[in-house]
């Protein structure tokens, strides 16, 4: 056993140490080690967490087991991962990603059977690697020209790290999905079960992840057009609104804590105090809680709507709160900024412009400076959670998030949604039904609140529980604590249950920080008038040459000549340097990986065209 170990040790980390010399520096002390462990006479156990057996088969071949689990077969362990690779094997799959991997016998026979694929192995404890490397002959998997090794990777850099992993060393160009969406995955519980957390913490964000790109793609069909007539028709107010970090650069917040009012039915239980609330916190709301809290007599501090549909902006038509500020991106529905401002009866105090996920915010964004970036949550609630954090919050509290369905309901009594109901409600389709359609449309689950009761919830409303979860994880729990006011919501990891009538006792606590000043001033308004319309003619200019490179791409298609990856390759570059890169990158999820190359391009140049 010495011998075999020796060799297949000094073999494999040779190899190593020249293809990842900087992960070897990382690791040396591991390394040096398991190298003077291995060289000793006695090194019969020299990994104690595995039990480590020669194979029935051969004695030159070895397996291992740990807590009662066998990591591969006692009798043949190289035939069985031959034929779990094969079967593995997928024409489509341009990436293999392991989840630990014992010995390594399933990553060595899929190197063998692999030629332009990639492979990533993922482990979060380096010494279950390398001592991989004593046990087994690991040279076909460092001839694997695109092979990663994450070892000790941190989770929440996985996701990143697996997207940009190969991204200068695809075809001239992918249609469709991206890596993580098509990537193969295998794991066995043998695996695994030493760092289990960690485990189902990546497959939990694998799988969250891998409907990113369908998502995506759905959201662009859906939005994508309202979004860019939203966001043209838009952009002249941009000059007569400040932004919201031209905004934050000189306020400074009243309270310490905030609330976040959010429409869900348990709100109800919190309106009769909100008034005594708002002496003792700074108050955002979403734009569906606007009329709920209207109907207090209590204007909140900030209201927020990001919501390109017409339906958003019905939620706060025709209300008014002078003493609120409203906070947009541009690409919202264009009667949000017809509100009159002008007269003593004005609906908003002033409209604050925020930072946009679609591309053309992104744009004038670059040219301007930056609006102010509220993140991207999936809901109106996320955004108002970033925007508290951005104002150096030492207390969120949230109300009305509930992210369920508590006593069967949708939303609040009496709120904006529910009074939509009843507007377009008939004999055969009643507010009952499509409350009950509502709640039924999005994969029911069931989840806990924060009393550890059972309440109905769905797959889209744990995706944003996932991001409160994932954005509180990442806060220090020192300066930012989380609370809910509603014990009937779902619970989110993070947040924890605080008593009103506990609140209420406690004194009032004065904001002391200033927020950051991240942000650009605004210049005096005829300099800002001319940097708009520069920005004007820079964004036509940039995207008539995306037009432009796309159809010279197509052309390149039909005529087909030796070198076409070359020229498209090259045609590639310049898309990724032109400023509206984006609009040509989310156009591209829409598009199905079985495209080709020419049906792509014919299909980016058709919507590029509606973005003049």
């Amino acid at each position: 056993m010495n011998s075999i170990w020796n060799n297949n040790w000094n073999k494999n980390i040779a190899l190593f140490k020249k293809r990842f010399s900087s992960l070897a520096q990382i690791y040396e002390s591991t390394i040096n080690h398991f190298s003077e462990v291995l060289a000793s006479e006695e090194n019969n156990d020299f990994f104690s967490p595995w039990l480590i057996a020669s194979t029935k088969s051969d004695a030159n071949l070895f397996t291992a087991s740990e807590q009662k689990l066998t990591l591969h077969s006692s009798y043949n362990p190289r035939r069985e991962a031959q034929q779990a690779m094969t079967k593995l094997l997928n024409p489509e799959a341009q990436t293999y990603i392991f989840l630990g991997f014992g010995i390594g016998y399933h990553v060595c026979a899929l190197a063998e059977q692999i030629t332009e694929e990639s492979i990533i192995l993922i482990e979060p404890n380096e010494e279950y690697f390398f001592a991989a490397l004593a046990l087994l002959d690991w040279s076909s998997v460092f001839q694997v020209p695109k092979l990663i090794i994450a070892l000790g990777c941190p989770t929440e850099s996985i996701i990143s790290l697996i997207e940009n992993s190969f991204s200068d060393s695809h075809e001239a160009f992918s249609f469709g999905p991206s890596i993580i969406s098509q990537a193969v995955y295998f794991t066995l519980p043998a695996f695994t079960v030493h760092q289990q957390e960690y485990f189902n913490t990546v497959k939990t964000l694998i799988e969250r992840n891998k409907h990113k790109d369908e998502t995506n793609a759905a959201t662009y069909k859906k939005f994508a057009h309202l979004w860019c007539k939203n966001s043209k028709a838009n952009l002249k107010h941009l000059g007569k609104c400040r932004t919201l970090n031209s905004f934050l650069s000189e306020w400074i917040p009243s309270y310490s804590d905030f609330l976040v009012v959010a429409a869900g039915p348990s709100l109800e239980t919190i309106l009769p105090k909100i008034s005594q609330l708002k002496t003792k916190m700074t108050i955002v709301c979403v734009e569906t809680a606007l009329r709920a809290l209207l109907r207090e007599k209590v204007q909140p501090d900030f209201v927020i709507i990001t919501d390109p549909q017409y339906w958003a902006y019905k939620h706060i038509a025709e209300l008014k709160a002078p003493e609120s500020r409203l906070i947009c991106p541009i690409s919202v529905y264009p009667a949000v900024f017809r509100f009159d401002n002008n007269n003593k009866a004005k609906n908003f105090k002033e409209i604050l412009v925020c930072s946009d996920l679609f591309p053309i915010s992104r744009f004038y964004e670059h040219q301007l400076g930056s609006f102010g970036e509220l993140g991207s949550g999936g809901s109106v609630a996320s955004a108002a959670w970033s925007f508290a954090h951005l104002c150096n919050a030492r207390r969120i509290f949230f109300a009305g998030l509930d992210l369920s369905f508590p006593t069967k309901q949708t939303h609040i009594r009496g709120s904006s949604a529910e009074q939509t109901f009843h507007t377009v409600s008939n004999r055969m389709n009643t507010v009952e039904k499509m409350s009950i359609t509502s709640m039924y449309s999005a994969n029911p689950e069931y989840s806990k609140d924060y009393e550890g009761k059972t309440v109905l919830t769905d797959s889209r409303m744990k995706m944003f529980a996932w991001w409160f979860e994932s954005k509180i994880a990442a806060c220090n729990p020192d300066e930012l604590k989380n609370y809910s006011f509603c014990k009937e919501s779902m619970k989110i990891p993070g947040v924890e249950y605080f008593s009103l009538d506990d609140y209420e006792k406690l004194p009032v606590e004065h904001q002391s920080l200033i927020p950051a000043n991240q942000c650009i001033n605004p210049q005096s308004k005829d300099n800002w008038e001319k940097l708009l319309t520069e920005a004007c003619k820079l964004y036509t200019k940039a995207l008539n040459e995306l037009i432009n490179l796309t159809g010279s791409a197509i052309e390149k298609c039909i005529i087909n000549p030796p070198n076409l990856q070359e020229e498209l390759a090259l045609i590639k570059k310049q898309i990724a340097e032109n400023p509206l890169k984006e609009i040509f990158q989310m156009i591209n999820t829409t598009i199905p990986r079985e495209a080709s190359p020419l049906q792509g391009f014919s299909i980016i140049k058709n919507e590029l065209k509606y973005f003049l």
